[in-house]
């Protein structure tokens, strides 16, 4: 079930070189970088995706069915020791995310297509994952490769996704050599907008510059391609 708080709008762009570089500048002066970022401002991001025999939340994506979720294991900057089970939640233009911590083992053998160690769990995200994948009979799909740079504003969160990367899936997607695959050889980047109701002038003036249109971009979907 889709709750209906907490949800926040998310607009999706390509971008180009040029744009990426005027953007990046007046950020910079307008936005805070996350706490979590590197030193060059930037962390990697490593998703498996799992879905159904049918591959419900491939087609729903490609339809562009109004509410739909799917689940998926992060962890960042290729360390295993935070990893979380995330399910990412659309209705209409907003989303939500909710999330829970998974111990090393659990995710590995999530990874395997074992989710017997979450049965029972008392958090409410691992019980209905565990429902969900007896019901419909999830299976890891996709590993999602890329590498962000973030930035803070108020309630604003703008983040440039580089580096986009699918590995068809394998059992080692905890292995940091796991071999991947360029989803754009030539380079190309993707920039993400979240907020909760209003979008400030401040940020919105600094995307301007851009020459931005929204597009329906979906990295799971993207990723697909190669399977």
């Amino acid at each position: 079930m889709i709750l209906l708080d907490n949800l926040r709008y998310e607009n999706k762009y390509f971008i180009s070189t040029a744009g990426e570089a005027m953007l990046l500048a007046r950020l910079g002066v307008v936005a805070g970088r996350d706490s979590h970022a590197g030193a060059d401002g930037t962390y990697h991001i490593r998703s498996l995706y799992f879905d159904d025999s049918f591959r419900t939340a491939l087609r729903d994506k490609e339809e562009g069915v109004e509410m739909r979720e799917k689940f998926r294991i992060r962890y960042y900057d290729l360390d295993p020791s935070h990893i979380v089970l995330e399910s990412k939640q659309k209705l209409g233009k907003m989303t939500r995310k909710l999330s829970a911590p998974l111990r090393l083992e659990q995710a590995a053998q999530m990874g395997a297509g074992d989710y017997i160690s979450l049965r029972g769990s008392d958090d409410p995200l691992l019980h209905r994952f565990y429902t969900q994948a007896q019901l419909r009979l999830l299976r890891p799909r996709v590993v999602v490769d890329y590498t962000r740079r973030p930035f803070l504003f108020r309630d604003v969160r703008v983040t440039i996704d580089r580096n986009l990367h699918s590995g068809l899936y394998r059992l080692d997607f905890l292995n940091p050599k796991l071999p991947t695959v360029p989803v754009f050889p030539g380079g190309r980047t993707i920039l993400e907008v979240k907020y909760d109701e209003a979008l400030p002038d401040t940020v919105r003036r600094a995307l301007e510059c851009a020459s931005l249109q929204v597009s329906a971009i979906s990295k799971f979907l993207l990723c697909q391609r190669f399977l």
